[in-house]
C-alpha cells in the first residue's frame, strides 16, 4: 500500500485483524493517502484476496458509523499518528452506541417485511429476487429494531446465537437451501413481529 498508493496509514480490520480469520478469509485493509478521492483496491495478493479501501487523508478525522468495521483493527502503518488517534474515536463512537430509530422508522420496516413477504408468495421470477433480498434485509433490522449494532453478517450471526438463539434458529432455516415458505414466515415473524395494523 505505500509504494502502490503513496499510503501513510494502513489498518488491519476483519477477521485477520481479529485472529479469527479461515482460509478463505480476506485481507481487509483501510489505506490513507494524500488523495483527492477514495477508491477501491481489490486484487489477489500472495494467494489471498485483497480487499483495500483507500481514502482521502482528511477523512482519517471522521469517525462515522461506517467506520465502525474497524473496532479491534490493528495498525500496519502510522507515519502520522492518524491510525491510532482514529481508533480512538471510533471506539468512543462503538461505546456510545447506535443512534435510536424513531418509532415510525421501525414501523416502517415491520410494515416492509410483511410486504415482501406478501410478495414472495406470488412465486413468479420477481418474487424469487424479494425472497433474497428480504432475507438480507431482516439481519440487520433485527439489530436496528433492537436499537443494537449491526456489525455486519459475520459477527451478527455469531453474536444472535450467543445472545438470541430462537432468532438464529430461525435464521438458519430460513437460509437453507429450498427452505419452506413457512421458515420465511416464521423468521419474518421472530424478527419484526406480526403485521402492524
Amino acid at each position: 500500500m505505500r509504494d502502490r498508493h503513496a499510503a501513510h496509514t494502513v489498518l488491519l480490520y476483519g477477521s485477520r485483524a481479529r485472529g479469527e480469520e479461515t482460509d478463505e478469509s480476506d485481507v481487509d485493509v483501510l489505506v490513507f493517502a494524500d488523495i483527492d478521492e477514495g477508491f477501491r483496491d481489490a486484487r489477489r495478493w500472495e494467494g489471498l484476496y485483497l480487499d483495500a479501501f483507500v481514502l482521502p487523508t482528511a477523512l482519517a478525522a471522521e469517525a462515522t458509523d461506517e467506520m465502525l468495521k474497524l473496532i479491534g483493527s490493528k495498525v500496519l502503518l502510522d507515519a502520522r499518528g492518524l491510525g491510532a488517534a482514529l481508533l480512538a474515536k471510533v471506539e468512543a463512537r462503538d461505546a456510545a452506541g447506535p443512534t435510536v430509530l424513531p418509532e415510525s422508522d421501525k414501523r416502517m420496516r415491520r410494515v416492509w417485511a410483511h410486504k415482501m413477504l406478501a410478495r414472495v408468495r406470488r412465486g413468479d421470477m420477481e418474487a424469487h429476487y424479494r425472497h433474497h433480498w428480504l432475507l438480507f434485509q431482516l439481519l440487520e433490522d433485527d439489530f436496528a429494531l433492537r436499537d443494537q449494532w449491526y456489525r455486519g453478517p459475520k459477527r451478527a450471526l455469531r453474536e444472535l446465537l450467543a445472545l438470541r438463539p430462537e432468532t438464529h434458529a430461525a435464521f438458519v432455516r430460513a437460509l437453507a437451501p429450498a427452505a419452506p415458505m413457512d421458515a420465511l414466515d416464521a423468521l419474518v415473524r421472530c424478527v419484526v413481529g406480526e403485521e402492524p395494523a
